[in-house]
């Protein structure tokens, strides 16, 4: 497949690199604006600890008329700037993918003329250095269609495509359902962490467990206005799972506080925050963490 990828993040290089592994693919890569020099090498450290140079091929005019896949790599917050930047340089017939944390950081997604997609990834990376990304835990990734329609036999290419670059994936008919897991997983894991400057894993700790709880209860009560529905018990041992899994991760939001940049709070337990007042309910832990987020930013 043709391909760009928009963002030289995480998970920009990451599937960068192993999309650009598969020779029958052409794959070029959009920085952001505020990139001075795009080099024409970037490094890669794998699974194995591995460590290679690898060239680089920064996207254009050419690379974005004549892509079929358009890979959104970059944070919540930058979603629609980067819609707009490439756009007009883009055919109809190429299919967009989605893939950032939260919900709502697109939400005017009817007004494109390409069909959109969502992909959630639990694979783990990090940026060492700028250009230099880290995978540093296997995962699986969840494909559905957000808006527009895309022919079965394009649909089938792109999950073949991207489950040859990075396995496992699934493509599903309720992607809502996947995103908004996802969403509830990040409103417990990604301000904790970041608030108290602990790995995932030290979420375990018996004194998160009354929080823990309350901020799923409160996950809940908006989902369910929203027509999703969890129970509470699986819900929550599904937090707990995801912090046993990456236990010595540490998450995107406390990255983000550490490295004083501005954080996705706003699209994670801020998306919540706006549904609950929109609903007329009351989400005190959720807006206490935002208020708590947004007081740690630059």
């Amino acid at each position: 497949m043709n391909i760009v990828i928009i963002g030289q993040g995480a998970i920009g290089l990451l599937w960068y690199h192993h999309l650009a592994k598969i020779s029958t693919n052409a794959v070029s890569l959009a920085c952001s604006s505020r990139t001075k020099a795009i080099p024409s090498h970037y490094r890669f450290t794998d699974l194995d600890k591995q460590s290679a140079l690898l060239p680089l091929t920064a996207a254009n005019n050419t690379t974005f008329a004549e892509a079929e896949l358009i890979l959104v790599c970059v944070k919540s917050y930058q979603v629609s700037a980067a819609v707009q930047a490439f756009n007009n340089k883009i055919t109809s017939e190429a299919v967009i993918v989605f893939c950032h944390n939260g919900m709502g950081a697109f939400d005017d997604i009817s007004s494109l003329s390409q069909a959109a997609c969502a992909l959630l990834t639990t694979h783990g990376c990090k940026i060492n250095r700028p250009f230099h990304a880290q995978h540093t835990g296997t995962g699986h990734n969840d494909l559905g269609l957000i808006s527009g329609s895309v022919a079965a036999s394009v649909r089938d290419n792109i999950a073949a495509t991207l489950t040859q670059a990075l396995p496992t994936l699934a493509l599903t008919d309720n992607i809502k359902a996947k995103q908004w897991l996802k969403l509830a997983i990040n409103c417990v894991i990604n301000p904790l962490t970041a608030i108290d400057n602990i790995d995932n894993g030290q979420l375990l700790n018996d004194k998160y467990q009354q929080i823990v709880t309350a901020l799923i209860n409160e996950v809940i009560a908006v989902a369910r206005l929203e027509g999703i529905k969890f129970e509470a018990k699986s819900l929550e041992a599904k937090v707990w799972q995801v912090a046993t899994d990456t236990a010595s991760n540490c998450s995107s939001m406390r990255s983000d506080i550490l490295r004083q940049r501005k954080t996705e709070i706003n699209y994670i337990n801020g998306y919540l925050v706006n549904l609950a007042k929109k609903h007329g309910i009351l989400v005190p832990e959720n807006e206490k963490l935002l208020q708590q987020i947004k007081a740690l930013e630059p």
